[in-house]
This record gives C-alpha cells, structure tokens and sequence, in this order.
C-alpha cells in the first residue's frame, strides 16, 4: 500500500463529520454534513434519515462523492489539509449488514447513539468507485482501488 493511500484509509477511519454530495431531482448538486464510520477496510458507513433531502436524493440516484478533511493543517495554509473524496453508489443495508454497520457506527461518531436508534434513520455504505487524493496544497493525484483497498484488481 502506499503512503498516499495509508494518509487516505487513515483520514477516512477517524473522521466523524463529512460533506456528503448528492443529486437532486432536477440534476442540481446538493452538499450536506452527514457522521460517517469508517467499516474498518475503508468504506464510509453511514446511518441516514429518511427526512433528510440527501437521503430523497440517494434513493432516487445512488451516486454519491464524500469528502474527507483532516482537522490539522500544515504551517503554511489551511489549504495544506489532507483531503480524501471517495465517490461511488450508495448501497442500503439490511439484515446482519445493517446490524453490523450500525455497531461499527455507533462506536465511531461520539453523539450517534442519540439519532442512530430514531425509526427513521437506515444504514448505508458507499461502494467507491474512484478516489482523489490530495496531500496537501498543489499535491492532488487519483489513487487506485486496489492499493486503497490492499487487493489485487483480479481478486475483484
């Protein structure tokens, strides 16, 4: 695995808040803060309302993109911050999948257990498709999948 792709997995295990970018009806991007968890091989688990209009959006079109931003910056600019997007489909989970996914979640975001056990609230994941990675300020580069993910493209 290279180091990018560690910065990547390590950036996508312990962030709790990201901008979660769907489509609406008329083809207009929407951008909203969601909690995520990491699955622990690298996917984001999230637990979405059914109220929630990112939520209307995915049901209707499961494209998705997520953007990760590390906390700290370097010394020289806010724009030095580790950014990972993961974008791919959304994918609902049911039965022994949802009931892992939300364990997973709810010992991940500090405030999950208060809106994770509400009836309207799902499980998903993001099945990536592509991943960009940038490093720092003027260092963007695309990573492959299976150096993110730690397979062989024949192992797919």
């Amino acid at each position: 695995m290279s180091k990018a792709s560690e910065d990547a997995r390590a950036l996508v295990a312990k962030t709790t808040l990201v901008t979660l970018a769907t489509i609406s009806d008329d083809g207009s991007p929407l951008a909203t803060l969601v909690a995520t968890a990491d699955d622990g091989a690298g996917r984001p688990l999230f637990f979405l309302s059914g109220l929630s209009e990112h939520t209307k959006n995915l049901k209707q079109r499961p494209s998705a993109s997520v953007l990760f931003v590390a906390s700290e910056h370097g010394p020289s600019s806010v724009m030095d911050r580790l950014r990972v997007t993961l974008t791919g489909e959304l994918r609902w989970l049911d039965g022994d999948d949802a009931a892992r996914a939300k364990q997973r979640f709810l010992e991940h975001p500090p405030d999950a257990v208060q809106y994770a056990a509400l009836p309207d609230f799902r499980a998903a994941t993001l099945e990536v498709r592509s991943i960009r990675y940038v490093g720092g300020f003027a260092r963007a580069s695309p990573l492959r999948l299976d150096d993110y993910f730690g397979y062989s493209q024949t192992n797919e």
